[in-house]
Order: C-alpha cells, then sequence, then structure tokens
C-alpha cells in the first residue's frame, strides 16, 4: 500500500470519527461555511451576546481547536506508523532476512571518520556508525544529510544548534563530544578523556519549558573509541504497544523563550524532567550534564566511566546534526515556512497602532476598574 493510500484512508478514519467535522478543512486551517456565515451574522447583529451564549462559543471554539490539534497529530505521526507496520510484517515473516544497511552520509562526520587510522571499514561505513545504523536498520540505514557540523565551519553555538532543530519535522539525529568539565572536578585531572554521546529522535523539536515528543523508539547513546563500542540507551516503553505515546521525551528551553517557572533549567534536554533532564546541553556549552539513570531511559553511564571525578559534567567542543531518512527538501521547506509564520506574527506583535495609542493615552489608558483611576487618573477633574 502507497503513502497516498494509507493518508487516503487514514483521513476516512478520521472523517467517520469526527462525524459531520470537515477533516481537509481543519488540516488546511480553512474556517468551514457555516462559521462563515455565523461570523457574518454576529457581526450584523446589533444585540451583544449574553454570557452564557459567549461561554457557549468560547467553549465550541476550543473543541474545534483541539480536535484539529489532535488530527494534525495523527497524520504527522503517519510515516512513523508506516514505518512501524512494515517492520511488524517483516518480524511476522519467517522467511525474511534483515539485509545490513549501510547509511549514505552527505559529508564527513568527526564522530564517524571514513579514514580511521588502522581500521578496516567495511564499505566506508565506521564501525561504531554500523553498530549505531544495526539498532534501527529500517531508518538509519537510509540518508543522512548534516545540518550542522561544528568542525565544518558551523561553530560552537548553541542559538544556531536552536535554529536548526526548531521546527524540523523529520528524524533528527544530535551528535555531542566533549570533555570532564573542569571546574566541578573534586581533583585536577592531568589528561582529561574525551567522551562522546548523543540522542536520537523521531519527533519535532520545538521550544517550551514542558517536556515533549512522546515517539518511545527515540534512544541515548554513547560512543566507545576505545573499544569501537556502541552503548545504546533505548527508552523504557520501546516496543510496549500497551503504553505507547504515554511518555515525553524531550526539552528544549532556551533562556530567549518567555519562562513562566523558576523550577526548569535552560538549554537542550533528553530523558528526566524539565528541572533534571538526564541529558543537559546547556546555553553556554559548559557544565553540561549526561546522568546515569532516569525514569525514561535505561540505566546506563552516557559517559563511560569517564565523568565521576566531574560529578557527569562536560563541556561540549564538538557538535553535528544529522536529518535523516530522506525527505529533506520537503521536510526543510516546511521548516521554513513556519519560521516565516512565527517572524510574521512576532512583527505583528511588535507594531503598535499610533492612533489607538493616543486615544488610550488621553483616555488614561482606559484601565479603569470600578472607582480606580488610570494612569493618568491624576489629571482628572474632581
Amino acid at each position: 500500500m502507497t503513502a497516498t493510500s494509507d493518508e487516503a484512508e487514514l483521513l476516512a478514519r478520521l472523517q467517520s470519527q469526527f462525524g459531520d467535522m470537515n477533516v481537509n478543512e481543519f488540516l488546511n486551517g480553512c474556517p468551514n461555511n457555516n462559521d462563515a456565515i455565523e461570523d457574518d451574522d454576529s457581526e450584523s447583529s446589533v444585540e451583544e451576546p449574553t454570557p452564557e451564549e459567549l461561554q457557549a462559543w468560547q467553549e465550541a471554539q476550543f473543541a474545534k481547536g483541539r480536535m484539529r490539534l489532535q488530527t494534525k497529530e495523527i497524520l504527522d505521526d503517519a510515516t512513523t506508523a508506516r514505518r512501524r507496520r512494515l517492520r511488524s510484517e517483516k518480524d511476522e515473516d519467517k522467511d525474511w532476512e534483515r539485509v545490513p544497511a549501510a547509511p549514505e552520509l552527505d559529508r564527513a562526520s568527526i564522530f564517524f571518520p571514513r579514514n580511521a587510522d588502522g581500521m578496516e571499514l567495511a564499505a566506508g561505513v565506521h564501525p561504531m556508525l554500523k553498530k549505531l545504523v544495526d539498532f534501527d536498520p529500517e531508518v538509519l540505514g537510509t540518508k543522512w544529510h548534516c545540518r550542522y557540523s561544528s568542525s565544518g565551519g558551523d561553530g560552537i553555538s548553541f542559538r544556531n544548534v536552536i535554529d536548526k532543530i526548531h521546527g524540523y519535522g523529520g528524524s533528527t539525529m544530535l551528535l555531542f563530544a566533549g570533555v570532564p568539565s573542569a571546574t566541578r572536578c573534586v581533583e585536577k585531572m592531568k589528561s582529561p578523556k574525551q567522551v562522546s554521546l548523543g540522542f536520537f529522535t523521531f519527533d519535532t523539536w520545538m521550544e517550551s519549558e514542558d517536556m515533549f515528543g512522546c515517539d518511545d523508539e527515540c534512544f541515548l547513546f554513547a560512543l566507545d573509541y576505545e573499544s569501537n563500542d556502541v552503548k545504546i540507551f533505548p527508552s523504557r516503553l520501546r516496543g510496549n504497544d500497551s503504553k505507547k505515546g504515554t511518555k515525553k521525551y524531550m526539552y528544549c528551553n532556551p533562556s530567549s523563550g518567555a519562562a513562566r517557572s523558576d523550577k526548569t533549567v535552560h538549554g537542550i534536554g533528553a530523558g528526566g524532567s524539565p528541572s533534571l533532564p538526564r541529558l543537559h546541553i546547556t546555553e553556554s556549552l559548559e557544565e553540561c550534564r549526561a546522568l546515569s539513570y532516569d525514569a525514561l531511559f535505561e540505566d546506563g553511564d552516557l559517559m563511560l566511566g569517564k565523568g565521576i571525578e566531574s560529578l557527569y559534567y562536560f563541556d561540549v567542543n564538538e557538535i553535528e546534526i544529522w536529518a535523516v531518512g530522506g525527505d529533506f527538501d520537503e521536510q526543510l521547506a516546511a521548516q521554513a515556512k513556519q519560521k516565516e509564520i512565527e517572524l510574521a506574527t512576532l512583527e505583528r506583535a511588535r507594531q503598535i497602532d499610533k492612533r489607538q495609542l493616543l486615544e488610550h493615552i488621553e483616555n488614561g489608558f482606559a484601565w479603569k476598574s470600578y472607582n480606580k483611576p488610570g494612569l493618568f487618573g491624576h489629571r482628572d477633574p474632581r
């Protein structure tokens, strides 16, 4: 069954569930004709709605908005759902044999060098990259597109990292390398050893002080260059269909955002909680932290024993971000469109209606509550 037929089937199921509501109009952001007629009637009417009518209208709008979000979430998950279904069908086929997949990286990676000294690379693939791909070959054994490389000219910048991942709807692989933080070490380290770790997810990155991202097939991992091995720490609910989608794994809260709580930390996180992520990348990229356990991912030392002296804090000195799985042009175009919408919304919010502002000033900003004066109430005649 093709992707188009899958989507058509999914739309048909959604349409049957939502009754006479036009699912296509919700997905395209188009109001239905009935809403337009109701809006025209409300504008032409001289009678003010009663509080009961206003509350009923607000509840109806809220319900419609919630249905729209639920519908989009279901469709956004269609690609991952198709991949999981194909995997399930293959697992049930006894004659099916898994063929090793070779990833296609569109540029060199400092984490997986193609010309490793003294190492025989099968098909030009680094052994640790091969082990990483073997964990989920249906996705990781496809095309990789480099979005960010600190060693490739992008430098070390938290803001640039946010710019690359925010709003991207495809699968992403984040790789970080660094050394244990000297400022956190109990004793001075003679020769700090490099640590390399990362996070893979199917979910879209967004800015929020709350956890998000419900795909249970995300995972943390650590690269061990001494043994050319990869330690993978999958989510505890991976493969648990009865509880899938019940946990949130990702965190992205830059200080430039509108913070509402002092109980959260700034930066990028995976696992743990907003106040204590399992993997926490700070905005300064210094004193980041990689804990050995949390309630979302399987236990294990992400720093592979190299973070004990620094209390599991490390300073980042290399970053790579990869888009994985193909459809890059489509996903990048959607990300750019979303950024345009966000910038336009921000620009509109910054604009001021000078005539309305003048009227507000003349009227004391009209901020009068009962017998309390407005901003210029001291000038009002008594």
